[in-house]
Formats: C-alpha cells, structure tokens, sequence
C-alpha cells in the first residue's frame, strides 16, 4: 500500500514537472482554446446587431422619437446619414440596410395616414435579411405604443423563460472553457503515459511494487491536477471580468462541474496514451477529440438547434452534459438536471480509467 502510494505521488510530482521540460506542451494545451475564443469574438461584432444607415428626413417630433426608438434597438447598430452617403454605405456592405423615415412623416402621422418608412436591404445571406425583415417592424411597433394617442391599439408584454439575457460571447465563452478542460486533461493525460513509453521508463515502473492500477491512478491524478489549474485560471479571470460569474452558492456546483469535466478528460487522454503509446499520435488524436466533442456540446452554437441526426450523437458525448451543467448554473442560477449530467460525467471518468488500466495490464515489452 506504501509503495502504491509513493508511487502515485511520485508520477504525480514528475508529470506536473513535464511543463517546464516540455514548454511545447503549455501552447498545445492552451492554443485550441485560445483560436476559438478569438473566433468566438470576432463572430460575436459580426452577428446580433446588424449594421443600419439611418436617413431621417423630417424633424418633427414623432420622426424624432421613431428614430430614437429604432437608434435604441438591440436589433441594430445606427449610423446615421444623409441619403447618397446611406446609398454609399450600402453599396459599399459597411452597413448591412438603409432605413429612411421620409420627410412627410409627420404630416401623415398626424392626419392618422399610413406612414411609408422604407427599409433597403442587402439581401447578401437569409440570415441578415431575416433579422432585418423582423427587427424595424418591431421598433416601429415599440414607437407607437409609446404613444398616448394612437390609431394602432397596441400592448407589449415579454415573458421570458430565463432569469437574465446572456450575451452571445459568454454563452460561447463556456463551452470553450469545456474545450480548454478537455485538452489540458486529454493532452497532458495522453503525453504522461506516452512519454514513458517512449522512454522506456514504463518498463521500471511496471517492475516496481508499485500495481498498475497506482501508476494509471498517478497518471490521472497529474492530468487533472494540470487540468483544474488551467481551468481555475481561466474561471477566476472570467469571475473577475464579470463574464462567467455564478451567484451565491452556484459557485460550487460550478467548480464541481469543472472538477469532474478535467477528471473525466484526464480519463480519457490516460486512456489514450496506455493504449498508442506514441506522443506524436496521442497528441494529434486528443486535440482533433477535444475539438468534434467541442463542436457537438455546442461549441459554435445552441445544441438544441442543431440537425436532430447531430443531437443525436451529441446525446452520447460527455461535455454535452458538461456544457449543459455549466451554463444552468453560471448563467441561470439552476440546478436542472445537474444530476443527470454529473452521473454522466462521473461514468465516463470511472469508463476511462478502467480503460487506461486495461490497456496497462495488456502491456509487455522484450
């Protein structure tokens, strides 16, 4: 039992120590994560607010408060202009439509006439023309019942399903903090095994009296010790900003979430490394695993939305679950199936160890 111990607390010490010999392995773990955020921000400017040119032609007060409604908007981003310079804008794609409210806007507004504001639109993708065909219809609608007296009766009232809007970088941000998990455990599990492999040293180890079963535990341990650091880290810094924040007590299904998802990619990269034995292979396959489970927990968008044949498969990946828990209790103060995704997350840790152990137990060597 001794041996066993020392053992384990010896690989432990020795794969923490793999960073500063291999200083390849910090830009492998964290370069992933790092690409994706970029595209994640650099998505988030270019979808949500559609670029508008505003020409307002009348000076009138209602024409003043419909262009300060539509100014207010979160469909949109208003830039105002004169009419050739909103005709250069569109042709130019600086802006993706022109909304004008015509000079005789509030002539006809207060003889209760049809008021003509006409939008142009680029109808470059479905997309930006959908949004666009939904959102000044609905600034307008907000423009008239702001009025005390009106022709259109109208009454808006929101019910929404969630407690708080949540921007669409943090919503991204949290499945690329699953993804910074998964290759900070998969990638440093992977090259601890392999490394000795390699070296030839799993041989001493596996004379030693330590069990193969304390040398695959001292492998995991290392991973997602390095794992939880990596993601600590990124946590703490999103805390402090303000993007990733959890209330109250949340805090602790959260990092509990986070433990169990470098857990189970530190099962998994510990798998993968007892069973190719090879740093260049271990390092290729972990990343581009890490990267599609990425994808399938809704690294790129909402899981729900997507074809239902990639639901399906998604169904039967481990961050889907993580993702899901993450995201319920960061953003929505929940607790909604929280047992689900940690029995799920759980078994996969306790599948992949098993695994690693076997793929040890199966090891020789001339």
């Amino acid at each position: 039992m001794r041996a066993n111990l020392r053992t384990i607390l010896a690989i432990v010490r020795n794969d923490l120590a793999l960073w500063r010999r291999r200083p390849i392995t910090i830009i492998v773990t964290v370069a992933p994560a790092i690409f994706f955020l970029l595209v994640i921000l650099m998505s988030a400017g270019a979808v949500g607010r559609n670029p508008v040119a505003l020409v307002v032609l009348d000076r009138g007060p209602h024409a003043q408060a419909l262009a300060a409604a539509i100014r207010s908007s979160d469909a949109f981003r208003v830039r105002d202009a004169g009419v050739d310079e909103a005709g250069r804008m569109l042709g130019n794609l600086d802006v993706a439509a022109v909304v004008t409210i015509p000079a005789d806007f509030e002539q006809r507004f207060n003889s209760r006439q049809a008021d003509p504001v006409t939008i142009r639109i680029n109808n470059l993708n479905l997309d930006f023309t959908n949004d666009l065909r939904r959102s000044l219809p609905a600034a307008i609608t907000r423009f008239y019942a702001q009025q005390p007296v009106t022709t259109v009766s109208i009454a808006m009232r929101e019910s929404d399903l969630r407690i708080r809007d949540v921007s669409l970088v943090q919503f991204e941000l949290v499945p690329n903090v699953v993804l910074l998990l998964l290759v900070a455990g998969a990638v440093n599990g992977g090259l601890g095994v392999a490394a000795e492999f390699e070296a030839m040293t799993m041989k001493e180890l596996l004379l030693s009296p330590a069990s193969r079963w304390a040398i695959i535990t001292g492998k995991l341990l290392a991973a997602w010790v390095t794992s939880l650091l990596v993601g600590g880290v990124v946590l703490g810094l999103a805390a402090v900003t303000g993007m990733l924040q959890p209330n109250g007590w949340f805090w602790l299904p959260t990092i509990g979430i986070a433990a169990l998802i470098a857990l189970a990619s530190a099962g998994i990269g510990t798998a993968l490394g007892a069973r190719l034995r090879s740093v260049a292979r271990v390092s290729t396959i972990a990343i581009n695993l890490s990267i599609w489970l990425f994808f399938l927990s809704g690294g790129i968008g909402v899981a729900a939305f997507l074809p239902t044949w990639v639901q399906t498969i998604a169904a039967f990946t481990p961050t889907f679950y993580g993702v899901h828990a993450l995201q319920m209790s960061i953003f929505y103060s929940s607790t909604d199936l929280l047992g689900r995704d940690v029995a799920v997350l759980a078994v996969t840790a306790v599948v992949a160890l098993a695994l690693g152990s076997v793929a040890l137990r199966k090891s020789t060597f001339a």
